[in-house]
């Protein structure tokens, strides 16, 4: 399929506004998040919403400090900070044809990522940056936005990755939470030259589960071009890492996934899988929940 065609199609698949979120920096330069939602939207012909999180770091002046003149130098400093960053990253957009919408946080007092997941709920995709392994403030923020936005989140690798994937590997289990990511992913799935549904055994009982066969057909109808199945031995219980080799050998460029968490409670923690794939996907990660 031409790219003329996968912009088409990813047209068609109702792609219209993308929103990305990067964290104000003095020192910003472009973050693997922020060029893959250009890539998308410029290939998409969607607009690009730029929201600009407040720096982490919040410097006590000491006792000798009120407490109102502390909060005012701190909210004037995240104002310059959003401020720097959102220039800069606009430059960046410049020079594509993106009808760009930036916003930007001005206190580091707010709750970090309740305006960006108030965002989310009127696009069609939020895409942010992975998190590090002791990042609890990027996981949360994912973590949010995924289960409160009512949208599907890309997360992006620190190495980057393809905004319109060739080879795409769906992690298959028949679950809802599955069917939907699969759903979100369609826009993408379209467009690419192979999709393959992975299911790992000895995870968990798959008796029961909707046939991949049956997501095939499906997708068919949809254009998918090239639909195989895969089953994975899942024996030892590390899934992820079964994933991970399974991306690596057959040169996956996207791994869409239902994310999963252990109870109704979302603060409980989130499934192993998808958790030890956000703290470490060789390749994008589109999740719904």
């Amino acid at each position: 399929m031409s790219k003329k065609a996968n912009k088409i199609v990813l047209e068609a698949g109702y792609v219209r506004s993308v929103l990305v979120g990067v964290t104000a920096r003095a020192d910003f330069t472009e973050t693997p998040a922020l060029k893959y939602a250009i890539d998308l939207a410029a290939n998409c012909g969607a607009s690009l919403t730029l929201y600009v999180f407040a720096p982490r770091s919040i410097a006590w002046l000491g006792a000798t400090v009120a407490p109102s003149a502390w909060a005012e130098h701190e909210i004037e400093k995240c104002r310059r900070a959003t401020s720097a960053t959102t220039l800069a990253a606009s430059e960046l957009v410049s020079g594509e044809r993106i009808d760009l919408i930036t916003e930007q946080a001005n206190s580091p007092f707010e709750p970090r990522g309740e305006r960006f997941v108030h965002l989310a709920r009127t696009h069609d995709l939020a895409i942010l940056d992975a998190a590090l392994d002791t990042d609890l403030e990027g996981h949360a923020l994912i973590e949010d936005t995924l289960f409160d936005s009512g949208r599907a989140v890309v997360v992006v690798p620190r190495n980057g990755g393809t905004a319109v994937p060739h080879r795409i590997a769906v992690a298959w289990d028949g679950s809802a939470r599955a069917a939907r990511a699969v759903k979100e992913g369609l826009p993408f799935l379209a467009t690419s030259e192979l999709v393959v549904l992975v299911t790992i055994t000895g995870e968990k009982d798959l008796s029961r589960m909707a046939p991949g066969a049956e997501l095939a057909a499906y997708l068919v109808r949809h254009g998918v071009k090239d639909c195989k199945l895969a089953t994975l031995a899942g024996a030892g219980g590390d899934v992820a890492t079964c994933i991970r080799l399974f991306v690596a050998e057959e040169d996956i460029q996207m791994i869409v996934m239902g994310a999963f968490v252990h109870s109704r409670f979302r603060e409980a923690i989130l499934g192993g899988v998808t958790r030890s794939l956000l703290d470490a996907s060789p390749v994008p990660l589109l999740l719904a929940h």
